[in-house]
């Protein structure tokens, strides 16, 4: 494991590149790289108990490269990105408190709740099931969609007489997961105090009610239709 720098916590206002805290002596946000997954490690700051994030597919020149801190007027580090693969990365983010990350997260979980929507709506099926998955073991957090149409339904049914609950298992319906922002998602909700707010189940409330919200006004829907959010394993 390669120790980049640290990051300081407090330093004037601006946005400053990787390579302006190479002479830092000042203990901050330490970064630390393993060439091997391309993984970056971190320790999130400001918390009395340690909890770490590691994030995964970051080319060590992208990060070295394009990696920005940002500075608020206070001179509070308030986030830390980076260009990976042509795309912005949220790496780090910092809360005032916990009403600014629960209104943060809640916009992200619309707006990621929305992209998703983007192909369910494209759905010209009669639809039974729509299906809000999540899952968190503290170091991976996903919440993703998928569509169960009619005609699945009926299939399974079929094939499985004696299962009375088979139409609302996720697992058995063929659709493709339908996946938003989960990498942004994971910063977003780990670098919040959850000792303050359950800020997963946060994010997984106002996607499913976005998702239900909206697709009930597009979708060919199935006199059954449900949408079920369920926790996985």
């Amino acid at each position: 494991m390669l120790q980049l720098c640290d990051i300081p916590i407090i330093h004037p206002y601006g946005i400053y590149k990787l390579s302006d805290f190479e002479q830092n002596t000042q203990k901050g946000l330490t970064l630390e790289y393993q060439e091997a997954g391309e993984i970056l490690t971190y320790e999130v700051p400001d918390f009395e108990y340690g909890k770490q994030i590691t994030l995964y597919g970051i080319p060590r020149d992208d990060l070295e490269n394009t990696l920005q801190a940002s500075y608020n007027e206070e001179g509070h580090l308030k986030k830390i990105t980076a260009t990976v693969q042509g795309r912005e990365m949220l790496l780090y983010i910092y809360y005032e408190n916990a009403e600014d990350a629960k209104k943060q997260i809640e916009q992200f979980a619309t707006e990621n709740a929305d992209v998703m929507l983007k192909t369910i709506c494209q759905c010209h099926e009669t639809v039974s099931r729509l299906f809000i998955e999540y899952f968190d073991d503290g170091e991976y957090i996903d919440i993703h969609a998928k569509i169960g149409t009619e005609n699945e339904k009926i299939e399974l049914e079929q094939k499985y007489p004696d299962y009375g609950d088979i139409a609302d298992s996720c697992g058995d319906y063929q659709s493709e997961l339908i996946m938003g922002d989960n990498t942004t998602l994971k910063v977003l909700v780990l670098c919040a105090d959850d000792e303050e707010m359950d800020f997963l189940h946060l994010a997984v409330d106002t996607t499913a009610a976005r998702l239900r919200q909206e697709a009930e006004k597009t979708l060919k829907m199935a006199d059954d239709f449900k949408v079920l959010c369920i926790e996985y394993d």
